[in-house]
């Protein structure tokens, strides 16, 4: 497996490039073998890297992130195991740390010196990782469907589908307790891509992470993007997102005046 990863790196030119190629290429493999163990009937995959693997997202994205959607004989420790024996057949040397368990259940899948190997670095005892979390408790609402990806391997998987994707983007957008540049980006593509909201969704997870009865609808919500934008320092945000762009001059499009014209079109309902 190491050579096919090296043969696709051989194609690129920046250490940038063959960086982020190499974490994508894991990714999936980390996917197809979740896929071949049967954890797609427990998990449903979320968040950045399911919109970049599943539907095109043109910008990097670093963790795995899923929700546990049915939690019968689902046991994390069973995961991980098998995700290090998996990766160790494939000639990818592991290291892991599990973390505490919480709700949301968070490990570091640490590959040992293949940086080195594909000549990323000159320090052997350099990490690439991967971050794999977990939430045990999503709020109500999601819907969901089963996804086929042909890349470097063929496998499939569930993940939310896109009203869902967005309305759980929508709450790290407007609740995070910081500003993170690519929340920004995948924002403007949502709306870019007229993608409907899932406002069940929405309204459950502002509930959950809030504490207040939350019942979002487009005229609710539209308000609340605008305030948000009105608030954002975009530089700031702008500087967390550059180094995730494949197109590096999206960037322009990080102003004020942008989102709001975007946010213009109204926020269709699923």
């Amino acid at each position: 497996m190491k050579d096919i990863l090296t043969n696709k790196l051989n194609k690129l030119v920046t250490s940038e490039e063959k960086y982020n190629a190499a974490r994508e290429f894991l990714q999936e493999l980390i996917l197809q073998i979740m896929d071949r163990r049967g954890y797609f009937a427990n998990l449903a995959f979320v968040g950045g890297t399911a919109l970049r693997i599943l539907h095109d997202l043109p910008r990097f994205s670093e963790d795995l992130d899923f929700c546990l959607v049915n939690g019968r004989g689902f046991k994390f420790g069973v995961l991980l195991a098998n995700l290090k024996k998996e990766l160790g057949l494939n000639g990818f040397e592991i290291e892991a740390a599990r973390e505490k368990e919480r709700t949301v259940l968070s490990e570091f899948i640490r590959f040992k010196g293949l940086l080195f190997d594909l000549g990323l670095t000159r320090h052997k005892s350099e990490k690439l990782f991967i971050k794999l979390e977990i939430d045990t408790k999503p709020p109500a609402g999601y819907r969901t469907e089963i996804a086929m990806v042909n890349k470097d391997f063929l496998f499939k998987v569930q993940s939310y589908d896109l009203p869902s994707l967005f309305a759980s983007k929508l709450h790290a957008f407007l609740f995070r307790k910081y500003a993170k540049g690519r929340d920004y980006y995948d924002f403007l593509w949502f709306l870019a891509g007229k993608t409907p909201v899932n406002y069940e969704l929405l309204s459950a997870a502002a509930k959950q992470t809030e504490g207040q009865g939350y019942q979002l609808d487009e005229a609710s919500l539209k308000q609340l993007l605008i305030d948000k934008i009105e608030q954002t320092n975009f530089p700031h945000v702008l500087h967390d997102a550059t180094l995730f762009l494949s197109r590096k001059e999206e960037s322009q499009y990080f102003k004020k005046e942008y989102f709001l014209a975007a946010l213009a079109k109204g926020l269709p309902s699923a």
